[in-house]
């Protein structure tokens, strides 16, 4: 299996926000740097994110203002990966894809959270990943990939992981494994799509130097 030159990481956030996590990753990172891999990462919301939702979603506040909230949830654990990396990443998480490129064009490595409401991160990683012509590794917690009938599929098509995301919450705080904004944005530029047990980043490292496969492959 050959290496990846250039990729775009989602993290999870309830990965970002296990104890020790951020360290161990930011690691990782750094190490995959010093090998001239170029990379991004993105970064989820979490329990953060899920808690505040769920509370003001109670008191009925609108969807597209819990978006918000969202993002900001995100931003403060892609700020936490970002000041663990510094000064390889910048202390200001991008607001916009613009941003992120021009980091990249920097030789940094770009933290981003959420962009924009009605966009989950998964979404944010594909268009960064499309517009990097990268491919993207969404690492899972706990999870060995995507699973399809009590069993870890290799590899997928986008049809068959849209099947299997299929009738999930797509509301803030809501979105599980993967999107249907994220999924066709995958799909019209052939955005590789890896799913993968983060709970270890050195699965990752082993990943991207093309050491192992594991967990799912869609395309």
């Amino acid at each position: 299996m050959a290496g990846l030159e250039r990729v775009v990481v989602k993290v999870s956030g309830s990965l970002a926000e296990s104890e020790g996590y951020v360290a161990r990753l930011a690691g990782v990172v750094r190490d995959l740097r010093r090998r001239g891999v170029s990379l991004a990462v993105v970064v989820g919301g979490g329990s953060t994110a899920r808690r505040r939702i769920s509370e003001l979603r109670a008191a009925g506040v609108p969807e597209a203002v819990l978006d918000v909230v969202g993002i900001w949830a995100a931003r403060l654990n892609a700020l936490t990966l970002a000041a663990a990396l510094w000064p390889l990443s910048p202390l200001r998480v991008p607001a916009s894809l613009e941003e992120a490129l021009d980091h990249v064009a920097a030789g940094l490595v770009p933290i981003l959270g959420g962009l924009q409401p009605g966009q989950s991160t998964n979404a944010v990683a594909v268009a960064l990943a499309e517009a990097l012509r990268a491919p993207l590794v969404n690492l899972l917690r706990g999870v060995p990939g995507v699973i399809v009938e009590g069993r870890v599929a290799a590899r997928l098509s986008y049809d068959e992981l849209e099947r299997v995301v299929s009738g999930k919450p797509q509301t803030a705080g809501g979105y599980e494994l993967f999107d249907h904004v994220a999924l066709s944005m995958a799909r019209r530029s052939g955005v590789r799509l890896y799913f993968i047990d983060g709970s270890d980043p050195e699965r990752l490292k082993r990943l991207v130097l093309g050491e192992a496969r594991e967990g799912t492959l869609v395309s």
